[in-house]
């Protein structure tokens, strides 16, 4: 237990990357953006709902911080072509408004996360998973660990079900679980303001929005064609029932709350996502994540290139973080913050540790000494053995000897 107890001082932090000062952590602001009905589009609707007797509501207000023009433009509605882009493929009595985010009502062989089950995995003839089975439950922070091409990526590739395993099973609660990767790369766009990067996070949302604005300008500009104005009625009815079902109207509330947990003031809005460290980068990318409520977070060596003063940051935020997480990352220190759960892949073979990194080197140290203590006794077995059969086929039992060097090679 020699081994064990020199363990439980290992330094687990040594060294970092040389440290930079971060900026103070600043409140935010976000506008909300309010576009009114005009009077000439309200006099058209009016003018139509006497006319066929077409329910619609009137008062639209978007809570979507995007910049937009409030002169109205009118559209030509000779261009047949971009009146009928306007309108939905599918129409209003056969779509279905449920929230994509509905709970599975079916059975499920797990109560909550995800599970691997005998999951192995090979490239070109080489295996890289061979027996691999773990799961992360609900309120679990999980380290994946092992040395480089052990296969970790691959486990959270086919997690994510960008890969698919040769054999063995992911068992899901849901089959509709949301599951989001931040991967060592950050995805974001230098173009974008940290306002509209954020917004990235609603495509959806922000899809519905878009074709609210222009099938309401292609209302304003259709007074002299009821009939086709009659048409635009129906789309923008069906838009409005689209972006209630997907919470258009808490895009902007969502934004506004997470940006001072990310410690982006009111004046970063409006700033270019390059002008923003690596570090501050990282943060955007892993608010679009959050903004997108996963149900299981897997994070691919989130503290590459990061300065010692963002490292803590994150994990002091991913420590108060309800989603369950599968974190790799050769930060020790960092692992040993944040897991609850330690999966090692060695050989294709996993095997799983409860606790953080210490707690896991701990059980690795005690699971070597078992096995080195079974392999002692396996030795001074087999000794025993051999010296009884050198014993047998000495005498006059030659015949018994015979029988027991079978019985040996069998069992060793």
């Amino acid at each position: 237990m020699e081994i064990t107890t020199n363990l439980r001082h290992t330094n687990l932090r040594s060294s970092f990357l040389t440290t930079t000062t971060l900026t103070n952590h600043r409140k935010p602001y976000f506008r909300p953006f309010t576009r009114p009905i005009s009077t000439t589009l309200t006099n058209c609707i009016n003018k139509h709902l006497h006319t066929h007797h077409h329910p619609i509501r009137l008062n639209v207000t978007n809570a979507i911080a995007i910049d937009t023009q409030t002169t109205t433009t009118s559209i030509d509605t000779d261009d047949t072509d971009d009146i009928e882009s306007l309108f939905s493929n599918t129409s209003p009595e056969t779509v279905d408004f449920r929230r994509s985010n509905n709970k599975h009502s079916g059975a499920s062989t797990i109560s909550s996360g995800v599970r691997l089950e005998n999951i192995s995995k090979s490239y070109k003839g080489v295996t890289v998973l061979k027996d691999v089975s773990w799961e992360v439950k609900k309120g679990e922070k999980v380290g994946l660990v092992g040395v480089n091409g052990a296969g970790k990526t691959t486990q959270l590739r086919i997690i994510s079900g960008a890969e698919e395993p040769d054999s063995g099973n992911v068992i899901k609660v849901k089959p509709n679980m949301r599951i989001s990767f931040l991967s060592q790369e950050f995805e974001v766009s230098e173009s974008r303001t940290v306002r509209e990067e954020f917004l990235d996070a609603f495509k959806e949302e922000m899809e519905v929005a878009k074709r609210l604005e222009k099938v309401q300008k292609a209302i304003e500009g259709s007074v002299e064609d009821l009939e086709l104005m009659g048409r635009l009625l129906d789309e923008f009815d069906l838009l409005q029932r689209r972006a209630q079902a997907v919470n258009l109207d808490v895009v902007d509330v969502k934004i506004s709350k997470l940006m001072p947990e990310l410690g982006f003031s009111v004046e970063d809005s409006d700033r270019l996502v390059a002008s923003f460290s690596g570090g501050w980068q990282m943060r955007m990318s892993l608010g679009k994540i959050l903004l997108q409520d996963p149900d299981l977070l897997l994070l691919d060596e989130p503290t590459n290139h990061l300065d010692l003063d963002t490292i803590e940051w994150l994990e002091g935020y991913l420590n108060k973080q309800d989603v369950p997480m599968v974190i790799i990352s050769h930060d020790r220190a960092f692992l040993d913050q944040l897991c609850t759960k330690i999966v090692e892949t060695d050989m294709g073979v996993s095997r799983t540790f409860i606790g953080n990194y210490s707690d896991y080197i701990i059980g690795k140290a005690s699971w070597i000494e078992a096995q080195f203590t079974a392999w002692e006794k396996q030795q001074k077995e087999i000794e025993h053995t051999r010296g009884l059969i050198s014993r047998l086929s000495a005498g006059a039992n030659s015949g018994r000897a015979s029988t027991a060097e079978k019985v040996f090679l069998f069992l060793f």
